[in-house]
């Protein structure tokens, strides 16, 4: 226990009428502003000497620094804090850190340099004033006794209710740092308010982080098509037309491909179909060696397979992915059939396979659009550690669109297998996000530096927003070609003296061209004045995957008056109906257009008519106003509200295509439209598209891509079957449970001490079979959350266990101490943990007694809590209460999920206000809202029962540690604390990484805790009440405990193991895959156990009379 505070009478040095503190140091400035010095490291401390000869390693320590604002004191006085802490001097006030301010700080005062604390170390702390000599002279605020408890690489106690970064902010005209009490998370913070121009400038660009891509790096970059075509020659010899595909982005792609090798020699391997199917190898290998000359490689499905993919992509996918639901209402007997998946896996496979023998852990991969969304998962199979980005070029649809698809899961699972996921706008990314959350609960996480992700299995999977860009410089040596001109001359003699509205879609029903045609007649039919002098005219590509779409077209060739046709290098026209050339208004292209012919049309063009009904960016606005580039009078763009490229274009007019009469409306606004509005409307869109850089869209993608590529210390494994099968990120040491090991430890130890989680650990967990809904009827009492016990195999190996003298045996659940007993109450010499510990039962210290960890416990609070939780259940359906001892559970993981997180930050934020001055914590987790008693969990359990079996048996000499669910993730940290071996990997982790200037996150010391990456908790504290567990406990347990690291048989005789059941990150060491193997396990230990008592004719363990030997700690008992 901590020495109370001296009186102040015999403080002083009576010689010298000081406390012997060194004098105050003059405060280094800079602007008038006292600085803080944060590069410092914790001092070295000389190692106490343990039994063994071992070598101790000091803990990872916390910076802690003080701010307090004295208003009883004069200026030119002196302030210190004194605590229980040797750097605070242990209560002795003449080694008592003395604080500093200045003038302009005054009545603040602050720590120049910090302390260091052991993590986890609670620690006591008064403020002493003092006169102008140094001479101490009363207490601060009477004396009032502080506390806190390291936590964190770096924390600042703000005892001045955040006057300091009030007064500094005032100076600096900027916003405090910190939240009050909060503790620093960035190990390479430093203080902003002294910082000049230039160094914050340079602190503000390294929150981004460094991530250079240079000439020694390869993109490969992997789309269902390549950039380029090849064709046989009349003489049977295979070339590369200079012209891309019409189709797709493809015609985008090629110079944004041929701008990285010019400028920045970079390397980038393009991978797709070549668009032919050749019928010999010969031809495949003439193929392939003439695209490697320019980096390309070939992909050669099997055709029928490659058919049956296009035909899933374009039926399936395509209209799903546009949120059309028209395909859903089809009378098809089967409408997903599962040769077109399959189809589609296997090619996407292939795609990956003609990836993976080119491909190192260090190069960047970037997959294209929805036809790969498959190929992550397959490359990540093959190189766990591959760079992979995908980038969604169509939208993402609805989260009730999205889950029509039988596949949803594996779709997901696919696309997160990639590192980055690229999208065209946020809408598309947050229909993404809704629809993971939907499926697998993951929520959003946000970085410094504006990043985005979702944590998944351990791993971060960055989100980045950004539309293709248009390539303008490259295109406008298009427009100008001689080829461009002729195509725009004979669009104009052809409609000669009429206004041209221009339009280029896909010839399919998510193009919106039949409401075109039929919004054009009503116009015309409104507008009698205009007929004669306007034209629509409507160029076509192909429908996705290369066929037309039947009913679409026929009906296209009913509402157009006449198609156009290019023969002899001339257009011609062929009036539908029997109409006269001068008679038609809607006039429509049909065979194919190359890019020239696209670029005459819009170069003759007065406006842009696009009508889609879905389309992800759709280039063809963008190329419209590049095709008028030189020429003098401004046009107008028409531009579907449905398309992406209205929310960037906003000089264009929006309109709902489904509008017939808005639709109509916006053709005579075009058409009447001042010149001046005109102009500044087509200014607008003008130095949008002109400014659009390829270059900057493709550095800044595969930036971002390197700084998403996964963790160096981290190992990958996957997890499941088939197209389900993902990657989970643990850590390096993370391993199987060595069986052997295990039981050859267990063997040798002469005191054991084995804790065990019940449901999803020992006994299949069935706890989301049963659910509550009718809360807001039934009473407190009546709400306890039900489970199962262990089968009788299980119950067996626990008696045996338990009955050997070397062992002692815990279970540890949140069940109440009635259901606990119920289960496993027949057990003899069985330590029981209820409600996670807060009541007790351990055969050798209670005897048959529970006790419970407060000496009188209050639930009055419950009876509150309830009834707001209550009201909660009565209006957010698929919420229910549980009622779990000591603490009080609102779950709405049945809810759905957007509405449930909302009522979860309402019902948090009331029951903090409506339970102020309760020792409880209130926390959000995942799916749920907690109200509990404060310092309550399985690692404050074990940590009691480890001290209890030191004082009955000695040292412990084995510890198995095995759970499943979050709420034992305190269990194992706890053990970690004590575990010698965790002791020497955190050293050796902290050495290398305290210095570090680019540990990202700041937690260097705390990661060293922990072997894998764990999710935030929303939490108070790390361990709770375990916060306590000091460097006197470690030595306590077991006394040379520390020498557990080193070699030799004693090695092998003391072992700490924490396992997880499942494989995901933990705290825990070790996992084992499911209840079955935790069952095989007790299996082995108990004929270990028999063998060794055979061999030694040990005989079995009783206490006696099983009075309670703990009743001197003065717990309340509850009988049986």
């Amino acid at each position: 226990m901590a020495r109370r505070p001296p009186h102040l009478e015999g403080a002083a040095d009576p010689a010298t009428g000081s406390t012997g503190s060194a004098p105050l140091s003059p405060l280094r400035q800079r602007g008038g502003n006292l600085q803080l010095d944060t590069s410092l490291k914790p001092p070295t401390r000389k190692p106490k000497h343990h039994a063994h000869g071992s070598h101790h390693h000091p803990l990872p320590s916390t910076k802690v620094y003080f701010h307090v604002e004295c208003r009883g004191i004069k200026f030119g006085e002196t302030v210190r804090v004194t605590g229980d802490h040797p750097s605070l001097g242990s209560w002795d006030v003449s080694r008592a850190m003395e604080l500093e301010t200045q003038q302009d700080l005054f009545p603040v005062f602050i720590s120049q340099s910090p302390i260091f604390v052991e993590l986890h170390t609670k620690v006591q702390y008064k403020y002493l004033l003092c006169g102008v000599n140094g001479q101490p002279r009363d207490w601060e605020d009477g004396g009032l006794e502080r506390s806190f408890v390291a936590n964190g690489t770096e924390m600042t106690l703000e005892d001045d209710d955040g006057a300091f970064r009030q007064k500094v902010g005032m100076e600096e005209d900027s916003d405090g740092e910190e939240e009050v009490g909060v503790p620093r998370t960035n190990s390479k913070s430093r203080n902003p308010f002294s910082m000049d121009k230039e160094q914050k400038l340079s602190f503000i660009k390294e929150l981004e982080g460094k991530a250079d891509i240079g000439a020694t790096d390869t993109v490969f970059m992997l789309a269902f098509q390549l950039p380029v075509k090849v064709f046989k020659d009349t003489d049977g010899v295979w070339k590369l037309s200079q012209k891309a595909p019409t189709d797709g982005r493809n015609f985008a792609f090629l110079p944004l491909l041929q701008e990285v090798k010019e400028k920045k020699k970079l390397k980038v391997v393009n991978i797709g179909w070549p668009g032919v199917h050749p019928e010999t190898e010969k031809d495949k290998r003439d193929i392939e060696r003439l695209l490697a000359a320019h980096d390309f490689i070939p992909v050669w499905p099997p055709r029928k397979e490659f058919d049956a993919f296009l035909i899933f992509c374009r039926t399936i996918l395509w209209p799903v992915f546009h949120d059309s639901m028209q395909t859903l209402q089809s009378t098809k007997a089967e409408l997903f059939n599962e040769q077109g998946w399959a189809a589609y896996q296997h090619i996407n496979n292939i795609y990956a396979l003609a990836c993976v023998p080119h491909t190192h852990e260090s190069d960047l991969i970037w997959i294209q659009d929805y036809h790969m969304l498959m190929t992550p998962t397959f490359i990540a199979r093959k190189i766990h550690k591959a760079n992979i980005g995908f980038y969604l070029h169509v939208p993402f649809p609805s989260s009730d669109t999205f889950k029509t698809l039988p596949w949803r899961e594996e779709i997901l699972a696919g696309m997160l297998s990639a590192d980055q996921l690229g999208f065209q706008f946020f809408s598309y990314a947050r229909n993404f996000i809704v629809s993971c959350k939907r499926t697998y609960g993951l929520e959003p996480s946000f970085r410094t530096g504006g990043f985005m992700g979702l944590d998944w299995n351990g791993r971060n999977i960055m989100i980045k927003v950004a539309h293709f860009a248009y390539p303008y410089q490259a295109s406008i040596k298009e427009v100008e070609s001689d080829e461009v001109q002729r195509e725009a001359v004979k669009v104009k003699e052809l409609f000669k003296d009429k206004t041209i509205f221009a339009c280029m879609d896909r010839a399919d029903g998510l193009s919106g061209l039949i409401p075109k045609f039929q919004a054009f007649k009503q116009f015309l039919k409104e507008k009698p004045e205009h007929s004669g002098k306007v034209v629509l005219v409507q160029y076509c590509f192909e429908s996705v995957g290369g066929r037309e779409d039947v009913a679409v077209m026929t009906r296209l060739r009913k509402e157009a008056d006449a198609l156009l046709s290019s023969s002899n290098g001339k257009l011609e026209i062929q009036p539908l109906n029997e109409g006269s050339p001068e008679s038609c208004h809607i006039f429509m292209r049909l065979d194919k257009a190359e890019r020239a012919d696209r670029l005459g049309l819009f170069r003759a063009a007065d406006i842009l008519l696009d009508t889609s009904a879905k389309n992800g960016l759709n280039l063809m606005p963008f190329e419209f106003i590049t095709a008028q580039h030189g020429t003098p009078n401004p046009k107008v763009c028409i531009v579907s509200e449905f398309s992406g490229c209205s929310r960037v274009l906003m000089g264009s007019l929006r309109i709902n295509p489904w509008n017939n009469s808005a639709l109509s409306n916006s053709f005579e606004r075009a058409l009447s439209m001042a010149d001046e509005e005109k102009k500044d409307r087509w200014q607008c869109d003008l130095q949008y598209v002109s400014k659009q850089c390829q270059m900057g869209w493709f550095e800044d993608f595969l930036t971002d891509l390197r700084r998403a590529r996964k963790r160096d210390d981290v190992r990958l494994e996957s997890i499941g079957f088939g197209a389900k099968m993902r990657q989970v990120a643990i850590g390096s040491n993370f391993q199987k449970l060595p069986i052997n090991a295990v039981l050859q430890a267990f063997r040798h130890a002469r005191n054991r001490v084995l804790c065990f989680d019940n449901e999803g650990t020992l006994a299949t967990d069935k706890r989301h079979l049963h659910r509550r809904y009718t809360a807001h009827t039934s009473a407190l009492a009546d709400l306890a959350s039900r489970g199962s016990a262990p089968n009788e195999h299980v119950m067996d190996c626990l008696q045996s266990l338990s009955a050997d003298s070397r062992n002692t045996v815990v279970i540890l659940s949140g069940r109440s101490w009635e259901t606990m007993e119920e289960w496993f109450g027949k057990v003899p010499r069985l330590g029981l943990g209820a409600e996670r510990g807060f009541f007790y039962k351990l055969p050798f210290s209670t005897g048959g007694q529970w006790h419970c960890m407060v000496q009188k416990p209050d639930y009055d609070w419950k009876s509150f809590a309830f009834e707001i939780m209550r009201q909660f259940v009565k209006r957010t359906q698929g919420s229910f209460i549980e009622n779990k001892g000591s603490a009080l559970v609102w779950q709405y993981r049945d809810a759905d999920p957007h509405f449930g997180s909302w009522q979860a930050k309402e019902l948090s934020s009331h029951l903090k206000e409506l339970l102020v001055g309760y020792d409880l914590e209130i926390l959000e987790g995942k799916g749920y809202v907690e109200v509990k008693v404060r310092g309550v969990n399985k690692g404050v359990a074990v940590n009691k029962a480890l001290q209890k079996v030191k004082q009955m048996f000695g040292e412990v000499e084995f510890v198995l540690c095995i759970g499943d669910d979050r709420s034992d993730e305190d269990m194992f940290e706890a053990v970690n604390l004590i575990d010698p071996t965790e002791d020497e990997e955190a050293e050796s982790q902290r050495s290398t990484t305290d210095s570090s200037e680019n540990d990202e996150f700041g937690m260097a010391r705390l990661k060293a805790k922990s072997e894998v990456l764990l999710p935030k908790r929303q939490s108070s504290g790390k361990l709770g009440g375990l916060c306590g567990l000091t460097e006197n406990m470690r030595g306590s347990l077991g006394g040379g405990l520390s020498s557990l690291g080193e070699g030799g048989d004693e090695h092998a005789s003391r072992r700490f193991f924490t396992c997880t059941v499942g494989r995901k990150p933990s705290a825990a060491k070790f996992f084992l895959d499911d209840t079955d193997e935790v069952s095989e396990l007790l299996a082995s230990l108990k004929q270990v156990q028999e063998k060794q008592n055979k061999e030694s004719n040990l005989g079995t363990w009783s206490y006696g009379d099983g009075k309670d030997k703990g009743s001197a700690m003065g717990l309340p008992s509850f009988s049986q």
